[in-house]
């Protein structure tokens, strides 16, 4: 684990291999232990991989002002790590909150970001009124999980009151494959707190997660608590002005987008998918997994380190 230093913190990186350089940003509420399936794979294929705890998780600086996670400040962190490396040119691969950084990047340096591989969430331009007013619209009655987030300390106290290990697994259950696939369809009203929208995972070890991983989770967080991986839900306005200051926010560089075909984030909104289409200009990769959910590259590591190596692969004479 290197210490690579972003601004005026430390960012905890694993670093592995030699190669042109892929960085692998994680999302909530995880870890670079994430892509434990992917570095080994990535490594023989002929890249370097760094693989950071993202700001606020694990081992990485946790800044206390929710103004340090933005997501133009969390590109700036990945380009931290590849000056570090030495790389001028580098591919950025994201999954959950790690896809809006990674989408980030392609814009924010187009210049030395090569090429982006997305999992989850696929890219969108700033939206046309304030992310909530979408939300209120939606969900007017319903919980909602990020309109949750909003309220400083509320959410913090819920994770760190509880059994860590217990309410991670509760929610890497809620958004898997298996959960989705089992889901009651309960109504949740608005006003429910966010481990009481769950439903409750079956007894032994989740599918994708042994339970020296899932302790290993909850280890990091029961050091570091929620408020800087909640501070990441806390900066919508900000990031959509930001996004403004791209100007079209297309994103240029060769592109790949995989997800399960149980993708809770794609059912949140409509045309997610359609919008992806129409905002990268040379989308060459697109895969849906049957069966997946949103812990893909845990759940299906096998299909998603061929999708990414072969994308990797076929954008290497950029790098």
């Amino acid at each position: 684990m290197q210490k690579i230093r972003s601004g005026d913190i430390d960012l905890a990186v694993d670093v592995h291999g030699e190669g042109p350089l892929a960085i692998l940003m994680h999302g909530w509420p995880e870890l670079g232990l994430s892509w434990r399936h992917q570095v080994p794979a990535l490594v023989a294929a002929g890249y370097q991989v760094a693989v950071p705890d993202m700001r606020g998780y694990g081992a990485s600086g946790k800044p206390a002002e929710t103004a340090a996670y933005t997501l133009d400040v969390i590109a700036d962190d990945m380009r931290a790590v590849a000056d570090h490396l030495g790389a001028t040119r580098w591919v950025a691969v994201g999954h959950d909150w790690g896809a809006p950084a990674t989408w980030r990047c392609a814009l924010r340096f187009p210049d030395a970001v090569a090429a982006v591989f997305c999992l989850s969430v696929p890219h969108s331009g700033p939206p046309p009124v304030p992310f909530f007013d979408i939300i209120e619209h939606l969900y007017p009655d319903r919980f909602f999980y990020m309109r949750y987030f909003q309220d400083e300390g509320v959410a913090e106290a819920e994770f760190e009151g509880s059994d860590w290990e217990q309410s991670l697994k509760r929610v890497y259950y809620w958004a898997g494959g298996e959960g989705v696939g089992k889901r009651t369809g309960r109504h949740v009203p608005r006003d429910s707190t966010m481990l009481g929208s769950l439903d409750e995972p079956p007894p032994g070890p989740l599918g994708f997660m042994s339970d020296d991983e899932l302790r290993a989770y909850a280890a990091a967080f029961r050091t570091g608590g929620f408020r800087g991986p909640l501070s990441w839900y806390r900066n919508f306005p900000q990031n959509a002005a930001d996004a403004r200051a791209y100007g079209d926010n297309i994103i240029r560089q060769p592109a790949g987008f995989l997800a399960g075909d149980r993708e809770m984030v794609l059912r949140m909104l409509p045309n997610q998918l359609e919008n992806l289409r129409r905002m990268c200009a040379d989308l060459r990769v697109e895969v849906s997994l049957p069966g997946a959910g949103h812990w893909v590259q845990q759940e299906r590591p096998a299909e998603v380190n061929a999708a990414l190596v072969g994308f990797l692969d076929s954008v290497r004479d950029r790098l």
